[in-house]
Parts: C-alpha cells; sequence; structure tokens
C-alpha cells in the first residue's frame, strides 16, 4: 500500500469514526434533553389547569359547606329550607339548582321541581354517598336527561346542632367551564388534553364521550396503560396509538377520581431532534470532505518530493550526478524539514561521488601516461638488444 492510501486510511477512517460517534452521542443526548423538556412542559401545563378544575370543584364544593352548615341551624321548618335552597338556586352559577333529601323521606328542590310518586332520593348515589360520610361527595358524571350535557353532583350531610342527620344537600353542577377549560389546553402543534373519570370513561374529549372507555378506544391499543392514567399519581409515559408514538402526561384532579391527561405527538416532540440530526449529518460529510482534502495535499506535500528523491537516487545509480536548478534534490534542499534534509545530504553524496570519480579519472590518467613511458622504454630496449645482436 503507498503511503497516500496509507494515510487516508489510517487517518481518515479513525476521523470518520469519531465524527460518527459524535453524530449518534449528539443525536441521542438532544433526543433525551427534548423528550425532558416535552415532559416539564407537560408536567407545568398540566399543573395549571388541574389546579384551575380543582378551584371549579372546590368553589362549588364550598357552597354545599356553607349551605350544609345554614340548613343545619334552621329549625324543622321546610318552608324556610325550601326558601334557603330557592336563594341559592338562582344566585349561584354554574348550578342547576340546590337539593335536599330527607332522613324521613320528604324532599325539597330549589328549582321547584316536583318529583312523582316513584321517587325516592334514598336510592340515589348523591344521597348513599353522602349519608355515609361526614364530607362533601362528588357523583360519578352523568349525562343531564333534559339536554344531554355533563354534570355532577356534589353532595353533603346536613345536621342539626345536636349532631343529628337531619338529611343531605345536594347540587347538580354544569361541567361546561371545566369543558371550556381542558379544552383549551393546547399542548405543542397538534397535542391535546383529556379528562376521564374514576372507571376511565372520557368527560371531555374531541372524539369520545361518557360511553366510551380508555381500555376500549383505538382498537384497544391503550388497554396496556390504563394502569398508568388511573394509578392516582402524576406520570409521563409513551404509547402507541393508531401507528403513532404519542407522548401522555397524566394529572390526577385532588378530591376526585378524575385525571387530566396530556398527549401530543413523539416525532413533533423530536422534530428539533430529527433537524439536529440532518444537520449532524451533513456537517460530518462536509468535515470528513475537508478531513480528505487535507490527508490528500499533506499526504502530497511528502509523497511527491519523496518519489522525485528516489527518483534521483535511481539516476544516481545510473551515475547521473548532475546537480542543476531544476534537479529536485536542489529544489527540495530549502525546505526546513526532513525533506530538506535528505536532498541536502543527496546533494553531499552526488558531490562526494564526483570527487571521487574526478579523483579516480586524474589517477587513470596518470597510469595510463606512465603505462605510455614504460611502453616506449620497452620498445627503445628491445631495438637496442635487437642491434647488440645484429652486431654480434
Amino acid at each position: 500500500m503507498k503511503l497516500r492510501s496509507k494515510m487516508s486510511v489510517f487517518i481518515g477512517l479513525p476521523v470518520l469514526l469519531v465524527l460518527l460517534i459524535l453524530s449518534v452521542v449528539s443525536y441521542k443526548y438532544s433526543d433525551r434533553l427534548l423528550v425532558n423538556e416535552s415532559e416539564n412542559s407537560m408536567k407545568m401545563t398540566a399543573g395549571k389547569y388541574g389546579s384551575d378544575i380543582e378551584s371549579i370543584i372546590s368553589k362549588n364544593t364550598a357552597y354545599i359547606d356553607v349551605i350544609s352548615l345554614e340548613l343545619g341551624q334552621e329549625t324543622n321548618s321546610n318552608e324556610r329550607i325550601l326558601k334557603t335552597l330557592q336563594y341559592y338556586s338562582k344566585n349561584f352559577p354554574n348550578t342547576l339548582g340546590f337539593f335536599m333529601g330527607f332522613e324521613n323521606g320528604e324532599y325539597l328542590d330549589g328549582t321547584d321541581w316536583v318529583p312523582d310518586i316513584s321517587f325516592n332520593h334514598k336510592t340515589r348515589e348523591w344521597y348513599k354517598n353522602a349519608i355515609a360520610k361526614d364530607i362533601s361527595v362528588i357523583s360519578k358524571p352523568y349525562l343531564n336527561a333534559i339536554d344531554n350535557s355533563l354534570i355532577v353532583s356534589i353532595s353533603k350531610q346536613v345536621k342539626s346542632s345536636d349532631g343529628k342527620i337531619k338529611g343531605v344537600v345536594g347540587t347538580d353542577i354544569s361541567t361546561k367551564e371545566i369543558i371550556e377549560e381542558v379544552n383549551s389546553i393546547k399542548v405543542g402543534k397538534t397535542g391535546a388534553a383529556f379528562l376521564l373519570d374514576g372507571e376511565g370513561n372520557f368527560m371531555v374529549h374531541s372524539k369520545y364521550t361518557l360511553t366510551d372507555n380508555i381500555s376500549t378506544v383505538e382498537n384497544g391499543d391503550l388497554q396496556t396503560k390504563v394502569s398508568n392514567f388511573l394509578s392516582g399519581q402524576p406520570d409521563f409515559f409513551q404509547a402507541k396509538v393508531g401507528g403513532v408514538q404519542r407522548f401522555y402526561f397524566t394529572y390526577p384532579i385532588k378530591n376526585t377520581n378524575w385525571v387530566l391527561a396530556l398527549s401530543v405527538p413523539k416525532a413533533e416532540v423530536l422534530e428539533g431532534s430529527s433537524t439536529l440530526g440532518k444537520f449532524m449529518i451533513i456537517l460530518s460529510i462536509i468535515s470528513l470532505i475537508i478531513v480528505i482534502a487535507v490527508i490528500y495535499l499533506v499526504a502530497n506535500s511528502i509523497t511527491i518530493p519523496i518519489i522525485k528523491l528516489s527518483q534521483c537516487v535511481q539516476g544516481m545509480a545510473q551515475y547521473d550526478l548532475t546537480l542543476t536548478d531544476k534537479s529536485p534534490s536542489v529544489i527540495y534542499s530549502k525546505n526546513k524539514d526532513e525533506i530538506g534534509i535528505i536532498s541536502r545530504a543527496l546533494i553531499q553524496v552526488k558531490n562526494t561521488m564526483k570527487e571521487i570519480m574526478t579523483n579516480v579519472n586524474d589517477l587513470a590518467s596518470q597510469v595510463s601516461a606512465s603505462s605510455e613511458e614504460l611502453t616506449a622504454t620497452s620498445e627503445q630496449s628491445a631495438q637496442g638488444a635487437e642491434q647488440i645482436s645484429r652486431a654480434i
């Protein structure tokens, strides 16, 4: 493998690996940050609107508490009790009237509604729940028979000054204000909120009604999450509904068994992370291109001089000892790096070889001259010997 290829592999690949690791870590970290941010945002939103709903309930519960005390101090005059019920029915907003069921079976209604003879208030939930407790109780939500609107009843024991239970006073309150409060909640761009009762039935939802249950809607996609919704504790979790992953946050409404739930698509929450991921990929590609370009330039700055100088060495093997301004060893001898050191060493080697070859050439010339002189002397000696032999 050539030096340039080695540099590309052993430098480029580690850089690419580092960029990939940084991209993945950044993407995952941004995911976690966005999920945490979404959870905190949903928690704050649920807390705010949940508190508003609790205030609505507390306000109506306070009405019942006050009226219960007042009626407990009344004499046994049903006329005065009825006037009190009529007064509060007319003057307390968002209520559908106040009524009282007595232990002796009598029933008074502040809206002047007169039940038929078969009516028995003691069998009604608002009465049975309140008569057994010394606190205000809230009934299950139900539909008004008149206009099919959603209402709940709030009721409480009425005790006389001597502690004897006289009966139960109650009121039906419209949930219109609560419905408007829940429907006004915005979660992100497309998220929304809904309200469940203690059994998982939908009190407020853009699509479902009181006859729909959280365990059966959406083809039962939320059946496994019923315990999360109805745990009685705030919870943040993820569920796949209709093929879409969604985040949910639940907020139990105090003094009720209701649950305010917020929902938002996961893709919407992680939209910023997806954008960041694309940005990191583009940045990694650009960085890799820059690194490859730098490696290419650095490799060329090293390999090209080495190739040129190696050609000089090969030329020296063929006794090419020429040195000109265009010779690679002369060109690169000005470098301050190792290439410059090698180039200057090659120049020195060439000069040394030139000097040696010049000396050898001089010696050869001297030997040749001596050889010629010796040859001439030999010839003269031979001629002399020949002349002597002739004379004899």
